[in-house]
């Protein structure tokens, strides 16, 4: 038997963000959908959630909605505006209890799968997905070159994810899911909060038969559409982690290029360098030793000038 926390999300104009529904039991659903800690949490994902789930929870959100408008309408005779955001605080509070204790649980699943996968907190499997996690953080924010050669040249080479780090990223990006959540939420009550304290509107005192038979009713809507709607989260979840992860290994290939072309840039500008050095050297050598030889060639000329002489003097004398 499920309990659910209803979400009255679009109930007075805004976006909704999610459904919570407790369960008796943890279970593991066989298509990769979780109840984590008898919970599971149905939210709107930025850019990832398909169409169909996005119809799947207005439908729902739709008809629960109505359930529990119709009977507030008959057992209260405050304005429905004001009704609604009351309403939806205190949902809004019960859902931020249940997004906190499942993230909680997601994340002591996430931290144990190193001793389930048996993995050694110090081998290259656990330092590569720090390494993924770390490059992820920086290629979101732009920052890829940041990291060094040696980290983008592993990134670009390191093959395909492992088991242990494919379920890993996963359960990073649904927890990174939740909390964006998290904030649309506390931004909403914040908002609510504002507006009802403004009006100067009693406090609506929710009770009676009536509204309970009413939140049964809408809790049977809502748990109707939750499983499929969680294994279609897990589905989308596994499909951001491997285009993100594609598109960062290509981003690391491109940066190791770009630096490994800077190297061949320098060595070449150094061996230029040594070469006008090694030529300089050449011609400093090449004057050297013509001075050399324009020094003995003037000795020469000079021992056969006196040469000349000495004939001339043996003629004179009648030497010769």
């Amino acid at each position: 038997m499920a309990t659910v926390t209803i979400n009255l999300a679009g109930i007075n104009g805004t976006p909704g963000y999610g459904i919570h529904a407790a369960n008796d039991s943890n279970t593991e659903k066989g298509d990769g959908s979780q109840v984590k800690n008898g919970s599971v949490f149905i939210g709107n994902k930025k850019g990832g959630i398909s169409d169909l789930i996005e119809q799947k929870r207005a439908q729902a959100r739709k008809q629960a909605t109505k359930v529990l408008r119709d009977q507030f309408a008959r057992d209260n005779k405050i304005t429905d505006n004001m009704n609604e955001m009351r309403v939806r605080n205190a949902e809004i509070m019960g859902e931020l209890n249940g997004l906190a204790e499942q993230k909680k649980g997601f994340m002591e699943e996430r931290d144990a799968l190193q001793e389930k996968f048996g993995i050694d907190p110090d081998s290259q499997e656990q330092k590569d997905l720090e390494l993924l996690r770390k490059a992820n953080n920086y290629f979101e924010s732009g920052n890829l070159a940041i990291l060094t050669k040696d980290e983008l040249e592993r990134l670009a080479n390191m093959g395909e994810r492992t088991e242990y780090q494919q379920r890993a990223l996963e359960y990073d990006a649904i927890i990174e899911h939740i909390t964006s959540i998290e904030t649309k939420l506390n931004g909403e009550k914040m908002g609510n909060t504002s507006s009802i304290t403004a009006a100067k509107q009693a406090i609506l005192e929710a009770g009676g038969k009536g509204i309970r038979a009413a939140k049964e009713a809408a809790e049977s809507i809502l748990d109707a559409a939750s499983d499929s709607i969680i294994g279609m989260l897990w589905q989308d979840a596994k499909k951001h982690v491997d285009e993100e992860m594609e598109k960062l290994v290509e981003a690391a290939k491109e940066q190791a290029e770009k630096k490994e072309e800077q190297e061949e840039k320098l060595e070449e500008s150094k061996e230029e360098k040594e070469e006008q050095e090694e030529m300089t050297e050449a011609i400093r050598e090449t004057a050297s030793e013509q001075e050399k030889l324009q020094g003995e060639i003037k000795k020469i000329l000079a021992e056969a000038e006196l040469l000349e002489e000495d004939m001339k003097g043996l003629v004179v004398n009648g030497v010769m």
